[in-house]
């Protein structure tokens, strides 16, 4: 019997940046291994401070906690166990390399975009993790290893990569905090997300 193939690992990075004066920042990431999918999170606690903070550490904790389940079933369900949190707005996403698509559910003011031959981009639907969702839709797209992937939050203004080199799209760490440098804003907490497919 033959090896099986090793499907490569898409490569993340992400930069989070807190609100002038505040010690914890409302807006946080993660992304971990299930199998061979990969899945990533952003997450904006409502306003910001601890109370942000909380909601936020609260849905990676549920939606990590779901192991084999579907990312709107993940909202869903962290919908219902976050009402007594602020709530949050959130972007979750599950990287399937042996398929070649990404499939992603959004709720809130997370705004993302695939920036492919053609760049697609997506915004949550309306309404807050936390306080009563309506039925989630998944949006399933494919990708090449060329495309890059970037989630962020209303803390950083429009991403559009259009014009930028080549070169920036191929090194996450490197694109995240150019993005933060160039697009943040000041009068928030912020984050955003980067996943390159060459692996």
């Amino acid at each position: 019997m033959s090896a099986r193939p090793q499907l490569p690992t898409p490569v993340i990075a992400a930069v989070t940046r807190t609100y002038p004066g505040e010690t914890a920042c409302g807006d946080m990431v993660a992304w971990w291994q299930e199998g061979d999918a990969t899945l990533a999170c952003i997450v904006d606690g409502l306003g910001h401070g601890p109370d942000a903070h909380h909601a936020a550490r609260s849905l990676l904790a549920l939606v990590e906690g779901q192991v084999g389940v579907e990312p709107t079933q993940r909202l869903a369900t962290a919908d219902r166990a976050m009402r007594h949190t602020r709530g949050a707005a959130a972007a979750l996403v599950r990287i399937d390399p042996a398929a070649g698509t990404i499939t992603t559910a959004a709720v809130g003011n997370i705004q993302g975009a695939l920036f492919a031959e053609r760049t697609l981009r997506f915004d949550g639907m309306p309404g807050i993790v936390g306080a009563g969702l309506r039925p989630l839709k998944p949006l399933v797209v494919p990708f090449v290893p060329a495309d890059i992937l970037v989630l962020w939050t209303d803390g950083l203004r429009p991403v559009d990569l259009e014009a930028d080199p080549p070169s920036l799209r191929g090194d996450p760490e490197r694109l995240a905090a150019d993005l933060m440098a160039s697009h943040g804003r000041a009068s928030d907490d912020c984050a955003v997300l980067c996943v390159a497919f060459r692996g």
